[in-house]
């Protein structure tokens, strides 16, 4: 091969692996892979401006119920492959081989123009890293361009023996691809299933283990040392050395540190007041004779309320009528919720207020399922009707429900008693009246307060 043809097929090669390392990026963060979903969030912004997190989670980012960033991974390594073969093989085959990639190449970039369409007009968003993959792509082409020339003789130059062990070899190589990255997604889905599984946290142990001890604060030399409390606190070196050693062992040791902040969990929830909450006309999921009371305060457009929904959809069915579910409109708007500084989630009043209309209509259920299943970025009054006649409720009724001064006077009066609670972020969970300090302690809260009423533990 000529040196500047090697150049610019090593040029591309190199262009093409950069792009499948970014699609793999992608690929791992459509699953909510939290290193990979920090890398992204670094790399792009917040979501809520750069669109990354709305583009990854919008119904157009699978196609035939595979992630596009798949789809671009497998492509990418079948291109840098081609690429290989036509830098190792024969230099009569390097030419024809990189036009063979060029074609690809061309074939990829009018399907960016359709994605990068998609982006601007259906999720009026942009993904700046799946651009980047675009513009990648594209400068692949632009070092092959010259192959171009070779065109007249490539098609006998690939009818050879060797031209065709290179493009079976090529093909054979993609299929493997495909199927690795194929096996790769699954392997991504069941670790996504498996973390949404571990967000409640687990059951209460049968025996409380002994929280780690808490290091004893020193007292201060202008308080009384006389005092008995004063005189039980030993002041030598040694006693505070081995406080620090102990307390770094606890944060050394993530087994040790998650079992001290889920004890100080436990005691905080468990010295909290029982707080009233009004729970007329409230829709519920599970029994309402259950032992243990769940009020649940979400924001439809919240990403986090949505995993949680998730989550209780999973637990509520196995949990053997232990609990009841009350959902609570708490919109992060301040359209509606005038104590906000400003709007976290525009639009989300009317995703509420929808929800009020829907369990009026006796398909509270049909509707969050759909709405928390939607991908919006911000939502409108004709997108909560829509979203309605898509869950199968009465779509003209829901209009005019919307608009009705009774339903917004119930809204705000659930926004009232979230910001009487002191509610400030999504989703806020109350179990039996006491606010519950962490998500993650869910379960094992619910577990210890069915058990006070009689109920044999979880898994039992």
């Amino acid at each position: 091969m000529e040196t500047s043809a090697g150049k610019r097929v090593v040029a591309a090669l190199v262009l093409c692996a950069a792009a499948a390392a970014v699609a793999g990026l992608l690929l791992l963060q459509h699953h909510g892979e939290p290193r990979a979903v920090a890398a992204v969030s670094e790399a792009c912004g917040d979501g809520h401006t750069s669109g990354c997190d709305d583009v990854a989670r919008s119904r157009w980012s699978r196609v035939a119920g595979f992630p596009v960033a798949a789809w671009g991974l497998a492509f990418y390594l079948s291109t840098t492959l081609l690429l290989l073969l036509a830098l190792v093989g024969p230099s009569g085959l390097a030419w024809p081989l990189a036009l063979v990639a060029a074609g690809t190449l061309v074939s990829a970039l009018l399907v960016d123009l359709v994605l990068l369409a998609v982006q601007a007009f259906s999720i009026r968003a942009f993904c700046w890293l799946c651009v980047l993959t675009y513009v990648l792509g594209g400068l692949a082409l632009a070092a092959l361009w010259p192959a171009r020339r070779a065109q007249p003789e490539a098609g006998a130059a690939l009818a050879t023996p060797e031209g065709r062990l290179a493009l079976a070899g090529w093909a054979t190589g993609a299929v493997a691809i495909l199927a690795f990255v194929f096996a790769a997604n699954l392997t991504l889905v069941e670790r996504a299933a498996q973390r949404q599984a571990r967000l409640l946290g687990a059951p209460a142990p049968a025996a409380q283990a002994t929280p780690p001890p808490e290091v004893a604060a020193p007292v201060p030399a202008s308080e009384d040392s006389a005092s008995p409390a004063a005189a039980d606190v030993p002041q030598d070196a040694a006693y505070w050395r081995g406080q620090a050693e102990k307390l770094q062992s606890t944060i050394d040791d993530p087994v040790k540190l998650e079992a001290y902040f889920a004890a100080r969990a436990q005691r905080e929830y468990d010295a909290s007041k029982v707080q009233p909450i009004d729970l007329a006309n409230t829709p519920v999921k599970g029994p309402s004779t259950a032992p243990v009371t769940v009020v649940e305060y979400s924001d439809f457009m919240c990403p986090f309320c949505r995993n949680l929904a998730a989550a209780l959809s999973q637990f509520v069915p196995q949990a053997g009528g232990r609990l009841a579910v009350y959902f609570k409109n708490f919109p992060l708007d301040n359209t509606c919720n005038a104590k906000l500084p400003r709007a976290v989630h525009p639009g989300s009043c009317a995703l509420a207020l929808g929800a009020i209309c829907a369990e009026n209509q006796g398909k509270f259920e049909a509707y969050h399922d759909r709405v928390f299943g939607s991908e919006l970025r911000s939502a409108q009054p004709a997108d909560v009707v829509r979203l309605a006649g898509e869950a199968g409720l009465n779509a003209a009724a829901m209009q005019g429900c919307l608009d009705d001064p009774q339903t917004k006077t119930a809204l705000a009066a659930q926004i009232a008693e979230g910001n009487r609670l002191g509610v400030s972020s999504t989703p806020t969970i109350y179990i039996n009246g006491k606010k519950l300090p962490r998500l993650n302690d869910f379960v094992a809260v619910v577990d210890r307060e069915a058990q006070k009423k009689g109920q044999p533990p979880l898994g039992h």
